[in-house]
């Protein structure tokens, strides 16, 4: 009885399998855009709710008023009863008694309302929950898939445990930067596009009306694809922003943080040092990244006003520092959760773009003192191999 493996078998099973989880995946992502629609339903309808709310309070506050005025009015009647006819008691107790039902019913509507308002938002942070519990099974059937089909292998030399470790550091790596693509578009310019074809629908059926309201509409619109124009280029920027090899790696980030500080009202001071040995463009990216996915960080969860960065440069080595005057965190406490959770983006996230490229990275924080962190990288990648 032979024990060899017959190979053309074994890629045929594994073929059927990467077929299954791939259209599983697809099943997944159906039902992320699913509950992402419905996120848009709630947050649409929870804001109108909201106004709802804002209406009928205004209409209990009014009735209030008239309703002490009615009352107040019946009082007068029914103590010079005899001054007064029969019939203007008879209208001042009807217009009491009217203007207390519809109090009472608006102070009911009120309440409705309410009841309503917290079950959407019980509602929106279960869907918020739901979504983002999807997007991490994707995330981890991806990089199964990805794996599994062998694209990584090409990129590893040497492929064991430390080999299949890195490996799937780097498409969850991959994995992350698309998640956060996919979320930047569909946060900004698909709702933005979205918008503007309802509102081109709009503007044809004004326009048959009135011209000029039409052509005031058509300039609201163009303001409209103009912004969606600007959150493309951003996002595009943001993938692989140009001013790296035309600018160079200081001035790129010269230039982020100061459309940052003021998009996020933070004082930024940048200090770089001068270039020593070229740096290689994989690792200018890399620190482009890395300023990005602190400040964001620091934008998110710091609520400091003041961030401050420094660029020094070696012959083999360069330093990252950043430092915020913000609200701090227990770094281990925290690096623990998000291991726990498997949250991989983030802090997470900016550990492991240091250490794929076999660099260090330092974090020194305490609650209520700010947050310091310093990164060592290589300018290049030859440095690492020769030591």
């Amino acid at each position: 009885m032979s024990n060899q493996i017959d190979i053309e078998k074994v890629n045929d099973i594994m073929g059927e399998i990467i077929s299954t989880i791939d259209k599983s995946k697809n099943q997944l992502l159906d039902i992320v855009e699913t509950a992402r629609e419905e996120h848009e339903l709630l947050k649409n309808e929870l804001s109108l709710i909201k106004g709802e709310i804002d209406r009928v309070i205004g209409e209990v506050d009014r009735l209030t008023l008239k309703d002490k005025m009615v009352r107040n009015k019946l009082a007068e009647v029914s103590k010079a009863f005899k001054t007064h006819s029969e019939n203007d008691i008879k209208r001042a107790y009807d217009a009491a008694s009217e203007v207390k039902v519809e109090l009472m019913s608006a102070n009911k509507e009120e309440q409705l309302l309410k009841i309503r308002r917290t079950a959407l938002e019980m509602s929106l942070k279960r869907a918020i929950k739901n979504i983002q519990n999807a997007e991490h099974v994707v995330h981890q059937v991806t990089i199964a898939v990805t794996y599994l089909k062998g694209e990584i292998l090409s990129a590893i030399d040497e492929i064991g445990n430390e080999g299949m470790a890195m490996g799937v550091r780097i498409l969850e790596a991959q994995e992350n930067e698309r998640m956060r693509i996919s979320r930047d578009i569909h946060d900004g310019p698909a709702q933005q596009i979205a918008s503007i074809v309802m509102k081109a629908d709009f503007c044809e059926r004004i326009a048959k009306q009135d011209v000029d309201k039409g052509l005031a509409e058509l300039s609201e619109l163009k303001d409209q694809a103009r912004k969606a124009l600007k959150e493309v280029r951003g996002i595009i920027h943001d993938l692989r922003p140009m001013s790296l090899d035309d600018l160079g790696l200081n001035e790129t980030v010269e230039t982020y943080t100061m459309d940052f500080a003021k998009e996020n009202d933070i004082q930024i001071h940048v200090r770089t040092g001068k270039i020593v040995t070229e740096i290689e463009p994989i690792i200018k990216v890399a620190v482009y990244r890395l300023v990005q996915e602190l400040l964001n960080n620091i934008k998110k969860h710091s609520k400091c006003k003041n961030v401050s960065i420094q660029l020094e440069y070696g012959t083999k080595y360069l330093r990252l520092t950043v430092m915020d005057d913000g609200v701090g965190f227990d770094v281990e406490t925290t690096l623990e959760y998000l291991k726990k959770k498997h949250i991989s983006y983030g802090l997470l996230g900016i550990y492991d773009r240091v250490n794929q490229f076999k660099g260090e990275i330092n974090i020194h924080s305490k609650l209520s003192e700010g947050t310091t962190v310093m990164i060592k990288l290589p300018v290049n990648r030859e440095v690492t191999k020769h030591e």
